[in-house]
């Protein structure tokens, strides 16, 4: 444990989402400590709130059975480094968001070391494993691994305690982010920003914030765009991309026609740009809900490799996959998986969208209203994760038997 000069936390995050919540437990935990120095490993959102990032977090973003595979040397060095590194420097607590197989990884290897060294603090998880998705027999290996789970939906915190598993929900937030967002006054225009013809529909292609979403996703996406070829129809085509990905997705965009009807844009830095779409298709993932939630009518979208999609559908319940739909109870978002994840089906959906867009448009507009009210979010000021968050961490520190 680190003195009362210095308190130490370790937090770990290792894709954009995740760093989005790391920054939100950061800004909560120093409004009740202000001097307590956080390390580890997170994104820019992270690093701008005081993260002493010991790795680059891209590291860690890494999907799919034949990726771990490929990497497996690289993060099992990683691994034994991080390990090494928190008994060093003795935090008063580990916590790790998301990230699922290196957190899962890294609390087994820290329960050796505290057996060994004397040395323990309370290790503390964020955004456990996606059971509505992947089954109970993976949330079973979760059980009394960490001191302490806590979920981002109240849903999920009823599925874990009816498998006797210990789960908390403080808030979301995502969520939280939007309802700001559609609070405030700031009204942006995309017009404004040169970014598109305010007359045309306009689609955004999100692409994924992986390596391995990119490079299976961004080449279809390339191929709609040259394939969707009606006059009848103008359409402008935004691609919202990370900060790490821009200069890449930038590049293989730029020989395509028409240029000023394609652009590309950081979307960390522009979130509320989001709820300017029309359409949008998107990589399964949390920006699925963030959609939603702006009432965007949505088509989600998932391509890896062969082996890493058979293991998918061995382990994964696709009804639930997609996580407007788990919330809502139904499938109101669309999902194009692997062989159909291709520039026809995609082509086919959307042109159905363009078709029924006032139908669309109602029907994600109840549903988002639906996901709202299974948070337990009747206003903005219900709920608060940093402080919400910020406070528990403190309270299981301050409890905890070394």
């Amino acid at each position: 444990m680190s003195t009362n000069k210095e308190k130490k936390v370790f937090i770990l995050a290792g894709e954009p989402s995740g760093d989005y919540i790391g920054s939100s437990l950061i800004n909560g935990l120093r409004l009740v400590d202000k001097k307590m120095i956080f390390f580890g490993i997170g994104g820019p959102l992270m690093l701008e709130e005081g993260l002493v990032s010991k790795y680059d977090m891209n590291n860690f973003n890494i999907i799919g059975f034949l990726n771990y595979i490929k990497n497996y040397k690289k993060l099992k060095n990683l691994l034994d480094e991080i390990v090494k590194l928190i008994m060093l420097e003795k935090p008063e607590a580990v916590i790790t968001i998301d990230t699922k197989g290196f957190s899962f990884l890294l609390a087994k290897n820290l329960k050796k070391s505290f057996k060994v060294s004397g040395f323990k603090c309370p290790l503390i998880h964020f955004v456990p494993p996606t059971i509505w998705a992947y089954g109970k027999s993976r949330a079973k290996k979760w059980k009394n691994l960490h001191d302490n789970l806590f979920c981002l939906f109240k849903k999920e915190e009823e599925i874990f305690h009816k498998l006797g598993i210990e789960c908390v929900y403080l808030g979301n937030p995502v969520i939280e982010k939007f309802l700001k967002s559609t609070n405030s006054n700031s009204k942006i225009n995309l017009n404004k920003n040169n970014l598109i013809n305010g007359k045309t529909i306009k689609c955004f292609l999100l692409p994924g914030s992986r390596d391995t979403e990119i490079r299976y996703l961004l080449p279809e996406f390339i191929s709609l765009i040259k394939k969707f070829n009606d006059k009848q129809i103008a359409i402008s085509w935004v691609i919202p991309t990370t900060k790490f990905h821009f200069k890449e997705v930038s590049n293989k965009i730029k020989n395509l026609k028409p240029k000023n009807d394609i652009q590309v844009f950081i979307l960390e830095d522009n979130y509320e740009l989001l709820k300017e779409a029309d359409i949008a298709i998107a990589c399964s993932g949390t920006i699925t809900l963030e959609l939603a939630l702006f009432k965007i009518p949505t088509i989600a979208v998932y391509k890896t490799d062969i082996i890493s999609a058979s293991i998918g559908r061995m382990l994964v319940n696709f009804k639930n996959v997609i996580l407007p739909n788990f919330l809502v109870g139904e499938n109101f978002v669309p999902f194009l998986f692997q062989e159909k994840c291709t520039v026809n089906n995609i082509n086919k959906l959307l042109r159905t969208y363009i078709d029924k867009i006032k139908e669309k448009n109602h029907l994600f507009a109840i549903n988002s209203d639906k996901i709202v009210k299974s948070m337990n979010y009747s206003d903005i000021n219900e709920f608060n994760f940093s402080k919400n968050s910020g406070k528990k961490i403190i309270e299981i520190i301050n409890s905890y038997k070394y």
